[in-house]
């Protein structure tokens, strides 16, 4: 490792959904902005998640750029085949190149250094890591020079795995100190500052008629972090970040001008997992908001913070939406998520939301350790409880996605216990290559917890849809509901223009069929040949004239399941008695012959194994308990394979 004064640093994004997302590369940016201000300023950011180039030429431009340091961004472990293929290419094609890989994926540090060409792996945190990373590569003669460094995982020189301790989290006021200049010199800011006409389309802002002020007209919206990190530890959710830390108010509202001045933002999504738990810090927030007359959601609070009382001061202070993770209506369920909430705070929470006229989206996961018709029948009277509190509810806007084992998680080493995913690295790396470009809601390659067929967590996602909007028209009436349906974002006005939507929620994705609707401003080249590019499936839009609904012929003909449902709830409630026929078609049209006819098989056998072999699934008392409980009193088998080295990383924070 040659001694240089001014390394040549490329930092690059990998594919994260299908579609490219408008939620800004925090984590790229922070690294890059924080290696600048150490005076690395041979810094390049080469945005591929954005750009989607064709794999040549991402191969091209790195090759081109020359790089001391290449940093991927991987912050999903379902960007590794693309990251895999990208450093083994890199490696090959610039040997001398030194790789780093940093995000969530991280946690399977192990395999990422054996089976990529990955050099070294940051265990957390970046901004500071990095900038000390590059000074000690200075002058770094070995592998070994990096092991007083905190926060990295790599191979020594003898193969063997080195795991240093975890970093110093960074303060509060230092979290996310960007310089946008960087997307702005890059002519990339605009993708992430969305337009008026995006921003009252958005989900968070539609449903409020403050959105439609005419002293509003003009304003634009961007996506803000006020906080780092959660106060909870659910047993499904991997993160490097120990506990919370709160950006101080007037560092955030320095942050917020900057936008209102420069880019005319008038509309915030604040891009949170636990905002509001620090009570203090919202008053402060809320009053300097309203002195800004700005309307603002909340992308993720817990219903164990929430109260009516803040929901009402925060409506004044312009907070038009708030999303939460309830994940369940199951008691069971919370306990086994280790969600340390309650179901009757989820109930409180919607409807107090209705009582606030304030818009939320019920957000489940179906299909952890333990899940049973029993708790998905709680879940789905407690979605129906949801509908219930308003005919201004979207019965359609659900979030259901599948749990998905992700490393790092107690979920994951329990699927590793049960032998549900390999437990040799290359039986790990299998399954990382599965998932990779998936999303939790893509059941194909779903891990099954339960004890009944995998069928079966199709078919309840299914019922949970079908008996919201039952519900929904049972409680409301029918006019009600097409009322919501006909003027519901994701539909109204497709006969001037194509929709555009992030898939951050996973039915109202899943409802769009894979239509890509990108602005001419923001068509992005998606190349067939790019790994993480999964779909090119481009189908005919659903086109709503003078506000009727679509003929069922129609979207048989263009097999728009999910609209059938839609535009035709009482179609499927009728028929509810043969769901699993329609799974199995739909399985079927969706995934193919082969996988279809063996899921089918999978639940004719179990259901014989139920009615000869006397099989019972166990009832809901019996099956209660802590993931991290259960790993910790070792309940499943102890995997001497495993190198104790990984131990810290397979455990999370």
């Amino acid at each position: 490792m040659d001694s240089k004064e001014n390394p040549k640093i490329l930092i690059v994004t990998t594919p994260i959904r299908p579609i490219p997302t408008e939620f800004p590369p925090l984590g790229s940016l922070s690294i890059i902005s924080s290696l600048n201000k150490a005076g690395f300023s041979n810094t390049e950011f080469y945005n591929i998640d954005l750009l989607r180039p064709h794999y040549q030429e991402v191969l091209d431009h790195i090759q081109e750029s020359k790089p001391d340091i290449l940093g991927i961004s991987a912050v999903v472990s379902t960007a590794y085949e693309y990251s895999k293929r990208l450093s083994l290419d890199i490696k090959k094609l610039l040997p001398q190149t030194t790789i780093i890989l940093g995000g969530n994926m991280g946690a399977s540090a192990e395999i990422i250094l054996k089976k990529t060409g990955v050099d070294f792996v940051c265990t957390g945190e970046g901004e500071q890591v990095m900038v000390e990373f590059i000074s000690n590569w200075l002058t770094a003669k070995s592998k070994r020079d990096f092991e007083s460094l905190k926060g990295w995982s790599f191979l020594n020189e003898d193969g063997e795995m080195v795991l240093t301790p975890y970093a110093d989290s960074l303060p509060a006021e230092d979290i996310y100190d960007i310089d946008w200049s960087i997307l702005e010199d890059l002519d990339q800011m605009e993708y992430f500052i969305s337009s008026h006409e995006t921003a009252i389309k958005d989900y968070s802002f539609s449903h409020d008629t403050r959105s439609y002020e005419p002293h509003r007209s003009d304003k634009t919206m961007a996506r803000i972090p006020t906080t780092k990190g959660c106060v909870a530890r659910c047993t499904f959710c991997h993160r490097w970040d120990k506990g919370i830390r709160f950006i101080p108010v007037p560092v955030v509202m320095d942050r917020i001008d900057y936008f209102i001045e420069k880019f005319n933002i008038g509309f915030i999504r604040v891009v949170d997992e636990n905002f509001g738990s620090n009570k203090k810090w919202l008053l402060e927030f809320k009053e300097e908001m309203k002195k800004r007359d700005l309307l603002w959601s909340v992308g993720g609070m817990r219903v164990s913070t929430i109260t009516p009382e803040m929901i009402k001061m925060m409506k004044e202070a312009g907070c038009t939406s708030i999303f939460y993770g309830m994940e369940t209506g199951s008691k069971k369920m919370l306990e086994i998520m280790e969600k340390v909430t309650t179901i009757e705070q989820n109930k409180n929470t919607v409807k107090w939301m209705a009582e606030n006229d304030m818009f939320t989206i019920v957000q489940l996961i179906v299909g952890m350790p333990g899940e049973t018709q029993e708790t998905v029948s709680e879940t789905t009277e407690f979605v129906n409880y949801f509908v219930e509190q308003s005919p201004k509810t979207d019965p359609n806007a659900l979030s259901i996605n599948f749990a998905q084992a992700l490393p790092g998680t107690p979920l994951y080493e329990v699927a590793r216990g049960k032998g549900l995913i390999g437990q040799s690295i290359d039986e790990e790396e299998k399954y990382l290559i599965a998932i990779s470009d998936r999303d939790a809601r893509d059941g194909e390659t779903t891990v099954n917890f339960t004890d009944y067929p995998k069928i079966y967590l199709e078919k309840w996602k299914f019922d949970l849809s079908n008996s919201a909007r039952n519900a929904y028209i049972k409680k409301w009436g029918k006019k009600n509901y097409y009322d919501i349906v006909l003027n519901s974002h994701r539909f109204k006005g497709l006969d001037q223009k194509k929709n555009e939507d992030s898939g951050y929620f996973a039915e109202p994705a899943r409802a769009q069929e894979n239509s890509l609707g990108l602005t001419e401003k923001k068509k992005i080249e998606l190349a067939s040949d790019v790994v993480s590019d999964t779909v090119h499936d481009i189908k005919d839009e659903i086109r709503i004239t003078d506000n009727k609904i679509p003929s069922l012929f129609s979207l048989l003909k263009k097999k728009k399941i999910s609209q059938i449902a839609t535009f035709y709830p009482q179609l499927f409630w009728s028929t509810r008695k043969f769901s699993l026929v329609f799974i199995f078609l739909n399985e079927w049209r969706k995934s193919g012959t082969i996988y279809a006819i063996k899921m089918a098989a999978s639940a004719i056998k179990w259901k014989l194994d139920q009615m000869f072999i006397k099989i019972s699934i166990k009832p809901d008392d019996e099956q209660v308990f802590s993931l991290r409980k259960a790993l910790r009193k070792k309940m499943f088998p102890v995997i001497s394979t495993d190198n104790p080295v990984m131990e810290k990383l397979r455990l999370g924070r």
